[in-house]
């Protein structure tokens, strides 16, 4: 894990997935216990370890004239 000061107001934290995820459920598992900093943090791990997981891709001229014709209901 990396932590950079980016400005006065901003740090941008690096880590790989599996730590991400490792640390989201160990402060998920103890919210009680935990600062809303630290629920929030936990919050944009969950998030961030679910985008990385995420594979979709729009496909090309979905919403263009070159767009593929939509399928039509049976009757």
């Amino acid at each position: 894990m990396k932590v950079h000061r980016r400005d006065d107001e901003h740090i941008v934290i690096e880590m790989d997935i599996k730590t991400a995820d490792k640390l989201y459920h160990a402060i998920n598992e103890r919210t009680i216990d935990m600062t809303n900093g630290a629920i929030d943090l936990a919050s944009l791990l969950q998030e961030a370890c679910y985008e990385a997981h995420d594979d979709f891709r729009q496909p090309p001229h979905a919403f263009d004239d070159e767009a593929p014709p939509h399928p039509k209901p049976e009757d």
